[in-house]
């Protein structure tokens, strides 16, 4: 069982056969504790004057899922009522534990299982030690009884300790984990809830610890084996977190971390960080600790790795001579295998680990001030265009995840000047990247793409953050210094005054844009925009021939004036490389912070607008006259823009900061490599994308910041299919501008439209990276609840509805609405095994039958949307014979399917998820179907017991009237059993063409939008009723299988918007000629408007008691949008279609 020796395709096999403990000793032992639980129970039952057992918690190797066959360790740690401090647990142990021995001693005896009971020499004071052993004598266990003092209480899973417990726990003087029984429970969870395949490294790597003990000489004090299960836990975090991956390149970086164990410090912020202020000293002077340290991520007095006690040079030494060993060599090349790549692990050709400390978002900065970041390392690449006087270095910082494993170097250097920085995190070390942030040479106005974001402070890896502490990771990372914004906006007022003051051209004003201005500027760099408008520019073609002139006198008087212009600054020219803009860079000596300013001389084309105003259409019309290029006048509109983004809310604009964060990242990431030779797209391109996820999906002040990010990063993914555009500065209506953007809508997408100026797309770039980054994000911690599931997206689609050209309709249903066709295919499939299956197996033992089951709802009738759409399952059962049954015995009913259901899930082979719903409602069985591949596309369906009224119909025949005068004398409410006509529902829908479908798709997706636009004011008319409306207005406009899709949507609306005379019906199942049907239906037709009969139910009116007007007013709308007119402008005609049948 050498591991050497084992090659690398083995060690799967060598773990599962020859290190995972003996499954006979184990259940032995189980046994034993178990007992030995219950007997120490009883010892302190309330009825005896001993101290009472609160609660006893397992711990060591055995409990964590981490013990080896052979030997290994396990913990019973005894809580008391006795103990009310860590002091009382000092003082009181010594009596504890001989009661506890006297009880050892008598259940020692026979102790079960075959196994031998001897006690131990103890480790520490505190603790009975023994041993239980196999009759075999190949298996024992070394257990370890401690009594302790119960500061956690019954710890909740996710819920981390209140900090007291720690400020506590430090101020107690106690000596490194003299205490760390106290906190077992949280050391076994830390490592148990890990993936089994992670569990398996585990053991390898305890293997090899365990080869390298036997072999050595006595006296040679190796650390605990506990370090390298969490050494081990941290590589697979930094360098892999899937659950199935290649062991021998999981144990190769393991033993490539022993290797440099001196620069090793490794801690975790699951359950203590340094909010709490005593907590914090405490944490930073046991950082300070000789190398390695690796803090017990449940008790932060122990460390583990202990520098200073054990001989970490012997692993490392045997690290270092066995990576030519088999299992570390790939099967089909003989090349060794290659450590994973990650923040704090190895590098090839890298000595030393050389990586920075991190920090959660909710930890306090303020104790971190004044440190230095040290100097980059030899041979580190230079700008290739240093700036004399400018801040150039940028700490580039990897964060860690939930638990949040943080890695420093030991050497603590400062940086001499011009590259120091200061840092906001813990005075150690940084990796610094040195990086030159010039201006996009491309870019338009507001064009501060990657250049500019990837040269700041980018602090933690956005993707290792819970998502639960977004909001806090915004504030304490993303959100600019008050006191840095504070001197730009001096230092921006004293350039101005230095540039107006006796320039030969009249300024009128001055906006301030950018990100700056717009209030979406990220900490460490943002951009600024300067626009002076000025009196001799009086049309756009004026600034085109006269900026060249107006720059120069700026650069000329720059010059002349040159100097610092507020204190802590430094103001230098920066590449010119915009030839509309004079271009400069503010740095910060000592806040690690700059902003990079364009000074740009423009036509006052809208002039000082009122707040709210819109500029008048001529300002648009001479724009689209004037032959300029895309963007080339947008710092005409800078206030336009400006005011657009700053007027929203301010968790909008942190949710903008948090994109902009991610995409800087990506952009440093892959700065001169894939996107080098095609520009990302500019990130104020991402800032408008994330203004309509949330205009679109939420629209609410107070929202989750985890939900916003994956819908904006679902949208990135899209960005094929990205049409987004405003209309709050210009209008359809005017007939240029309309032509404008028609032509603008037929281009390529993406299109991101600049909301005040309609020239300029600030969506073009190359999204392919960002889209890639975007898909490997969304399974990543910031991204997943408490309970590891995804947070869902909210409800956005990449294009809007009235958005879209009347001559697009087609288009916009078949890419956006239409269900995939393959996961139509898995879900018919699934359905038929499902509907077998409970026709076989319900009531097998009972005389009730099951007749038939039926798919209803718009799954079946072929009208489902794409994304999440919803059908009936109606199962038919012998045991009701009328209407009046049907309700009768649901409860038992409805168990018995559900047990059924779950049989088929277990016992079925699907191609979809099928997941049955947990609610505890009786009456209520519902279970869904989705896609394995596809994302958000799945189908609901609600499980609807029902008496088969209709029996065996025929296609195309007609029921028996019978079966209408039965349900007209049964029903009390309308609609009561609308379930037992499903079958003639969905006939009755998807018998039409497929072009008349794809108008139903098209309005039901109008109406789901009205319905989240107008939510909380009243319930619209069911969804049904719609449908029956666009067959209704098809048939009755001459029932064209081909017809103008902008007309038949017309014609709906305009039927909608007179929803007063609306009485609608059909008499293909029932009808007027038997008398009590007949009698039945004039009655219904009397009612007041407006009626719109099932045609399968006369008893459902989908037309009552809606809050139609709502809807009417959404249609009036509607009718006046892009979607309704002609190039022209001209609304689209409907089809000559009475209210009234």
């Amino acid at each position: 069982m050498d591991l050497y020796h084992t090659p690398a395709r083995a060690l799967d096999k060598l773990v599962a056969h020859s290190l995972h403990p003996s499954p006979e000793f184990t259940a032995a032992v189980r046994g034993a504790l178990g007992s030995l639980d219950t007997a120490l129970r009883e010892r302190g039952d309330p009825g005896s004057q001993r101290p009472r057992v609160i609660r006893i918690a397992k711990g060591g190797a055995y409990a964590r899922g981490t013990a080896l066959r052979g030997g290994c360790d396990a913990e019973l740690v005894v809580f008391l009522n006795c103990f009310r401090s860590y002091g009382d647990q000092k003082t009181g142990h010594t009596e504890t534990l001989g009661t506890m021995r006297a009880l050892l001693e008598s259940w020692g005896r026979h102790p079960g299982g075959g196994l031998t009971f001897q006690f131990s020499e103890p480790k520490a004071s505190g603790v009975l030690q023994f041993r239980l052993t196999s009759a075999d004598q190949e298996n024992w266990m070394d257990v370890s009884l401690v009594p302790a003092f119960d500061v956690l209480g019954q710890p909740r899973s996710g819920v981390k300790p209140t900090p007291e417990v720690y400020a506590s726990l430090v101020s107690s003087g106690c000596q490194p984990g003299e205490h760390t029984a106290c906190f077992t429970e949280l050391r076994r969870n830390f490592v148990n809830n890990r993936p089994a395949k992670l569990k398996n490294l585990i053991l390898l790597v305890k293997h090899w610890y365990r080869q390298v003990q036997t072999q050595e000489t006595p006296g040679a004090t190796l650390p605990p084996s506990y370090a390298l299960e969490l050494l081990t836990i941290f590589a697979w975090e930094q360098g892999c977190r899937k659950d199935n991956f290649s062991l021998a390149q999981g144990l190769r970086t393991v033993l490539a971390l022993i290797q440099q164990n001196k620069s090793l410090c490794i801690f975790w912020t699951e359950n203590y960080d340094f909010g709490d202020p005593a907590v914090g000293e405490f944490l930073r002077r046991q950082l300070e600790r000789p190398r390695p340290v690796i803090l017990d991520p449940a008790d932060p007095t122990w460390d583990v790795g202990n520098g200073t006690a054990w001989r970490w040079d012997v692993l490392a030494k045997e690290a270092e001579s066995c990576f030519k060993g088999r299992c570390f060599l790939q099967a089909a090349s003989g090349a060794p295998e290659q450590p994973w790549e990650g923040p704090g692990l190895p590098r090839a050709g890298v000595l030393g680990l050389d990586h920075p400390i991190q920090q959660r978002p909710s930890q306090a900065l303020k104790a971190n001030k004044g440190l230095s970041a040290v100097q980059p390392r030899a041979g580190h690449p230079q700008p290739s265009h240093p700036a004399q006087g400018l801040l150039e270095a940028a700490i580039k910082v990897a964060a860690l995840q939930n638990p949040t494993a943080c890695k420093v170097s030991k050497n603590l250097k400062k940086t001499a000047p011009p590259r120091t920085v200061h840092e906001t995190v813990l005075n150690v070390s940084s990796h610094v990247q040195i990086t030159q942030s010039t201006p996009s040479s491309n870019a338009p106005l507001g064009r501060a793409g990657a250049a500019s974001i990837s040269g700041s402070v980018l602090g933690p890896d956005l993707s290792q953050i819970p998502s639960k502490e977004l909001d806090s990771f915004i504030q304490d990372h993303l959100r600019p210094s008050p006191q840095f914004q504070q001197q730009v906006r001096q230092a921006i007022d004293t350039i101005l005054r230095c540039l107006l003051e006796k320039c030969l051209h009249k300024a009128s004003r001055v906006s301030k844009g950018g990100s700056f201005g717009r209030g979406t500027d990220l900490r460490g760099s943002c951009d600024v925009e300067l626009v002076v408008f000025y009196n001799v520019l009086r049309d756009f073609k004026d600034q085109r021939s006269h900026q060249t002139q107006i720059l120069g006198e700026l650069r000329t008087q720059l010059q002349s004036w040159w100097q610092a212009p507020v204190p802590g600054l430094s103001l230098q020219l920066t590449e010119q490389n915009r030839p509309n803009a004079l271009q400069l860079r503010l740095a910060s000596t000592d806040l690690n912070s700059w902003v990079d300013i364009s000074v740009l001389p423009a036509f006052d084309a809208v002039g000082q607008l009122k707040s709210g105003d819109k500029p008048q259409p001529q300002v648009y019309a001479s724009l689209l006259s004037s032959g300029c290029q895309a963007g080339e006048h947008a710092a005409c509109f800078a206030e336009l823009r400006r005011n657009f983004v700053n007027n929203r809310p301010a968790k909008l604009k942190n949710l903008m900061l948090l994109v902009k964060h991610w995409y800087g990242q990506v952009a440093t990431r892959d700065k001169g490599g894939e996107a080098a030779g095609a520009a990302l797209p500019p990130a104020y391109a991402l800032e408008l994308l994330t203004i309509f996820a949330w205009e679109q999906g939420c629209g609410k002040q107070g929202f989750s910041m985890a939900e916003g990010l994956r819908t904006i990063l679902r949208l990135v993914q899209q960005h094929r299919s990205l049409c987004v555009y405003w209309t709050v500065n210009y209008s359809v209506q005017d007939p240029a501008l309309r032509a404008h953007l028609l032509s603008q809508l037929q281009k390529a997408r993406p299109l991101v439209l600049d909301p005040a100026d309609p020239t300029w797309n600030v969506g073009q770039g190359s999204w392919e990276l960002l889209a890639r980054e975007a898909a490997a994000l969304e399974s990543q911690v910031c991204l997943q609840s408490g309970d590891g599931t995804p947070v869902p997206p909210w409800d956005v689609m990449p294009a809007l509805l009235h958005q879209t050209p009347a001559g697009d309709l087609d288009k916009f249903i078949s890419e956006f609405l239409q269900p995939d066709r393959h996961f139509l295919t898995q879900v018919k499939k699934a359905v038929d095994t499902i509907c077998s299956f409970l026709k076989e197996n319900c009531f097998r033992n009972s005389s009730i039958k099951v007749l038939k089951v039926v798919k209803g709802g718009s799954s079946a009738k072929g009208t489902a949307l794409r994304g999440r759409s919803d059908a009936d399952l109606v199962v038919f059962l012998s045991c009701f014979s009328e209407f009046s049954k049907q309700g009768s015995h649901r409860a038992e009913i409805i168990s018995e399917i559900r047990a059924q259901l779950e049989a088929c899930q277990q016992e079925q082979k699907f191609d979809v998820k099928f997941e049955i719903s947990n609610r505890k409602n009786p009456r209520v069985l519902s279970f869904s179907l989705a896609s394995q591949t596809l994302l958000d596309q799945s189908v609901d369906f609600d499980v609807l017991p029902a008496f088969d009224a209709l029996g065996q119909l025929r296609s195309g025949s007609r029921p028996d009237p019978r079966v209408y005068a039965d349900l007209i004398h049964s029903y009390s409410n309308a609609g009561e059993f609308s379930t037992c006509f499903t079958e003639l529902q969905r006939d009755f829908i998807s018998s039409r063409p497929t072009k008349l479908k794809s108008l139903i798709r098209l309005v039901k997706h109008w109406y789901q939008q009205c319905d989240k636009a107008i939510k909380g004011k009243g319930s619209l008319p069911p969804q049904h009723g719609l449908e029956l409306l666009t067959v209704y207005a098809w048939e009755q406009g001459g029932q064209n299988p081909q017809f103008n899709m902008a007309e038949g949507f017309r014609t709906v609306l305009e039927l909608v918007v007179q929803y007063r005379q609306l009485c609608i019906y059909w008499t293909v199942n029932y009808s007027a000629e038997d008398k009590t049907i007949g009698d039945f239906l004039r009655m219904q037709l009397q009612k007041p408007r407006p009626i719109i009969l099932d045609p399968a139910d006369p008893t459902g009116n989908l037309g009552h008691s809606a809050r139609w007007d709502l809807l009417a007013q959404e249609a009036a709308v509607c009718t006046s949008a892009l979607c309704c007119m002609d190039k022209s402008g001209t609304p689209i005609k409907p089809w000559l279609v009475k209210a009234s049948v």
